[in-house]
């Protein structure tokens, strides 16, 4: 079974290093939107047996319920790292293939969730963040893991962690999985070179 792991937090502290530039109900509208994004386009990929939603708040399960995911409640939050390291170590049972990836895309693309299923070789894939400093997406081939710790620098920490486990890794640039709205520089690029079928643009355009 392929899967998909989308780890979401609640919109209402989202975005701090946004704070410049935006609002908190403002940024916490953004995480919404661009979350809303990736569920769309989850919603239209044609690999993925099953996308598991994982999260503690009420309103991204109701978010995500009308396309049908897998929803598991986060009982204690401690974290991204913890939340992706949690699910993967229950979803790989079951998994022949796991793709986890953030839910601030806003130029995700199906094809980019369908190729990676489909293409990934080595036991673990890294998917950088435009600046190839972080993370924004890690396929595992079961029963291939690592233990993520995501944050500043995670990218080059996950292919040592890879390599220290005796893993081979491959590392596959896809740029709408690349591009995430995390500082103002990104939310500039983004107003300058907009997706405008996205949930985010017209978001960003009704805050004007």
């Amino acid at each position: 079974m392929k899967t998909v792991l989308l780890p979401v937090k609640e919109f209402a502290n989202a975005k701090q290093r946004l704070c410049s530039r935006l609002e908190p109900r403002a940024r916490a509208g953004l995480a919404r939107a661009m979350c809303l994004d990736v569920l769309k386009t989850l919603a239209r990929t044609r690999v993925p047996n099953r996308v598991v939603v994982f999260t503690a708040a009420d309103e991204v399960i109701r978010m995500a319920r009308p396309f049908g995911f897998d929803v598991v409640l986060e009982k204690s939050v401690d974290g991204h790292s913890a939340a992706v390291n949690r699910m993967v170590s229950e979803l790989l049972p079951s998994s022949s293939r796991i793709l986890s990836i953030a839910s601030d895309l806003p130029r995700l693309v199906p094809s980019e969730i369908d190729f990676v299923l489909d293409a990934a070789t080595e036991p673990i894939t890294l998917i950088p963040s435009r600046d190839w400093t972080g993370t924004n997406g890690v396929l595992f081939i079961s029963p291939a893991r690592i233990m993520m710790e995501y944050g500043e620098g995670s990218f080059r920490r996950h292919l040592s962690k890879a390599a220290a486990a005796g893993h081979r890794a491959d590392v596959v640039s896809l740029p709408g999985i690349a591009f995430d709205i995390d500082t103002p520089e990104d939310l500039g690029l983004f107003l300058d070179d907009p997706r405008q079928d996205s949930q985010t643009w017209q978001y960003l355009m009704n805050q004007q």
